[in-house]
């Protein structure tokens, strides 16, 4: 029991929450060197209730600020933007079927999942109380 307690509190310490400008975050795992990437819980509620999303398709290399995809609404559609420059190696195919989950919990639904290219490049997105900074003015 110790030890699973252990091992649960160096991995929650392994992943590293960033957020974009662009209300995207990115959860980078620090052991894995994988992240995921997904909007906002304050890009959602402006989006309104979700419709569809769109990917880019697994393997593509993309660069920082590079759309990954789209996502409609019934109010808008809005592209999703890399954080970071990475390669795209997994899409999260609940949301094909079920693109509210992101109207649920948007902070926890990842879109997609990426191998980071350079990981210094997290250095320059926001933390939490940056993000939340922005969005509260």
């Amino acid at each position: 029991m110790y030890m699973r307690s252990i091992f649960k509190l160096r991995q929650a310490f392994s992943v590293l929450t960033k957020y974009t400008k662009d209300h995207e975050w990115i959860k980078y795992d620090t052991q894995t060197k994988i992240a995921k990437i997904g909007i906002t819980d304050y890009a959602q509620k402006e989006l309104g209730d979700i419709v569809h999303v769109d990917f880019q398709k697994v393997g593509l290399v993309f660069k920082t600020h590079q759309s990954l995809g789209a996502i409609e609404s019934v109010k808008v559609a809005a592209d999703i933007y890399a954080p970071v420059a990475g390669e795209i190696v997994g899409i999260n195919e609940d949301l094909k079927d079920s693109p509210n989950l992101i109207n649920e919990k948007a902070e926890e639904t990842w879109i997609l999942q990426a191998k980071v290219q350079n990981e210094s490049e997290l250095d320059t997105l926001l933390d939490k109380q940056s993000y939340e900074k922005i969005i509260n003015k």
